[in-house]
């Protein structure tokens, strides 16, 4: 086991995937909600989906230079109007470098269902390649079917969500640590909405995702290198952290992902 643990290790690192030029910074806050304010550009792989007159409707994570992962409930018909936008932090601000590229296809999961959200997935290709640096870089992807995250272990969930179900959306990136919880305590929450194939939950410590952050990214270390270990779909309709937030399980689908794109992680 710790033969293969390694080498991931560094096959991340030769592959450049989940790696921080500028690394976060941490106030020990525990809006996302109840979150804080992320450092410029610590979170390189954070995609924002926007339509043409800039509102930002879903955030995303970059994991190729021309492929972004979302939740299948961000899909948009006139998807082919709106862009994705790299490299931003502070939205109020219009002197940033970021990247707009337009989409030019999405692809929701097959099996996607709208009334229990299971397989919330999509897949946004770029219509040109992102350029990657210091402030915009790939997340890694987990093996498929992992499932050897540890319950308890704190992972990073960020957006520009509301930062309560009554505020309006952040203008500054959000970040909050949020603990995985087991499949018990997520099924204890949400019942017979919730399924551990499709899904994991995470949060119970005051913090969590709101309308905005949805597709999002929620990131485990792994030995040096960011897992995108879940995209932000669903939770309680007013935010309240009382309830674990659902993310959808990209281990799952990591196969999925290589058959759509034609890419090999």
């Amino acid at each position: 086991m710790q033969v293969f643990v390694a080498l991931a290790a560094l096959l991340a690192v030769a592959n450049g995937c989940g790696q921080q030029a500028i690394q976060p910074r941490t106030m020990g806050m525990t809006r996302v909600v109840n979150g804080e304010d992320a450092a410029a550009h610590s979170w390189p792989w954070q995609a924002s989906l926007q339509t043409s007159s800039s509102f930002h409707y879903c955030g995303g994570v970059l994991i190729s230079d021309q492929w972004v992962l979302s939740a299948a409930h961000c899909y948009q018909s006139d998807y082919s109007t709106h862009s994705v936008i790299l490299g931003e932090h502070d939205r109020s601000r219009g002197t940033e470098d970021i990247q707009v590229i337009p989409i030019e296809q999405e692809i929701v999961h097959e099996r996607y269902s709208s009334r229990t959200i299971e397989n919330d997935i999509m897949l946004v290709k770029l219509s040109r390649p992102a350029s990657l640096g210091d402030h915009v870089s790939v997340a890694c992807l987990p093996d498929q079917g992992e499932t050897h995250h540890e319950v308890a272990e704190t992972c990073w969930i960020t957006g520009w969500g509301r930062l309560s179900g009554n505020e309006d959306a952040a203008q500054v990136l959000q970040q909050a640590n949020l603990p995985l919880r087991s499949d018990t305590q997520c099924s204890s929450s949400w019942g017979r909405n919730y399924d551990s194939t499709s899904m994991l939950c995470a949060g119970l410590n005051g913090s969590g995702g709101c309308m905005g952050d949805s597709g999002g990214p929620f990131v485990c270390e792994r030995n040096g290198a960011y897992d995108i270990v879940g995209l932000v779909s669903w939770g309680s309709s007013s935010c309240s952290t009382s309830y674990p937030t659902v993310f959808a399980r990209v281990a799952a689908y990591k196969d999925w992902i290589q058959q759509r794109t034609g890419l090999t992680f």
